[in-house]
């Protein structure tokens, strides 16, 4: 049976990985949306090789009257809603732009969905939503206590899916993805993360610098094994309950000075020393996930850090 996708950052890094993955399967049409406010039209272009079921448009989520028309024109099944102004220092230093973006933008995809009858919603929520509360390892009852104005905006889109789902009967999973690495991330982009950040700049004999003692730690997850969340959670039977929440990530930490030596090891340049500055405003200590739930649905083992640092 045909069934037709909608992925909004589609030209993103975890967007167009979802979107790749879907295309797998002949029977599946993907409609991809951006405005390439951070994505690439590198992805766009991979994307429209692989299959002729691919159709992007240049849009933005915040245009809720072609958000509408998108999924109308083309009786849209599913909405993977991976669009975003993804760091949390922008949020820090411009909390009225991420707003805009974060919490309205993310609103209209989620009503047009609603108003043109969409099966199922999931969203690229974080674990930013936990803040630096101490109690580790994060599960999906876990506190929530956001310390910067994104983990504040995932949240709040995570109480609207609630809302929609019990209001308005419309399915919603909201994936609480830890830290995404792998191909694709631009390591030159202000929204990256460390891991591509630290390897391109190590590959090239260049100084880092790590923000704190470096004995911070966090939980690395492989951007494939996200998209295959995705798609297992897409079909996933939610036995009458129309909400959930599902913790995305590896279930294993790796502090930020181990990162660097497993990065070094790869490019054999072990002279590198990172230098260390003060930890910033909204960064975490500690972070990691209990990923059983997860784990009960993909059925799968996840990528180890140390295999797939060579895919960058």
């Amino acid at each position: 049976m045909e069934k037709v996708y909608l992925v909004t950052g589609a030209a993103g890094f975890i967007g167009s990985h979802i979107c790749e993955e879907l295309l797998k399967y002949p029977s599946n049409t993907v409609i991809g949306v951006d405005n390439f406010y951070s994505g690439n039209q590198s992805n766009i272009d991979l994307l429209k090789g692989i299959s002729g079921n691919f159709i992007f448009y240049k849009s933005d989520i915040c245009n809720h009257e072609e958000m509408c028309e998108i999924i109308r024109k083309h009786n849209v099944q599913y909405v993977f809603h991976e669009a975003a102004i993804a760091s949390v220092q922008t949020s820090i230093d411009n909390p009225l732009f991420t707003n805009e973006v974060n919490i309205k933008g993310s609103l209209s995809i989620l009503e047009a969905s609603r108003k043109n009858a969409v099966k199922r919603f999931l969203f690229a929520s974080s674990a930013a939503v936990y803040g630096d509360e101490p109690t580790l390892p994060k599960n999906e009852e876990s506190v929530t206590r956001p310390i910067s104005p994104y983990g504040l905006e995932k949240l709040v889109v995570e109480q609207y899916m609630r809302l929609y789902s019990s209001q308005y009967g419309l399915e919603c999973i909201a994936l609480r993805y830890f830290n995404v690495y792998g191909p694709r991330q631009d390591p030159h982009s202000e929204y990256s993360g460390v891991i591509s950040i630290f390897d391109n700049r190590i590959r090239q004999n260049l100084p880092i610098t790590i923000y704190g003692d470096g004995e911070q730690y966090r939980d690395f997850i492989y951007v494939k094994d996200v998209a295959k969340a995705n798609l297992h959670l897409m079909d996933y039977d939610l036995k009458n309950h129309n909400f959930l929440v599902v913790c995305t990530g590896s279930g294993k930490s790796t502090t930020i000075n181990r990162l660097v030596e497993v990065i070094k090891n790869r490019h054999n340049l072990n002279n590198i020393e990172p230098s260390y500055k003060e930890s910033r405003i909204g960064d975490i200590k500690k972070s990691v996930s209990n990923n059983k739930l997860l784990r009960s649905i993909v059925e799968e083992d996840f990528q180890e850090i140390e295999n797939c640092i060579h895919f960058l």
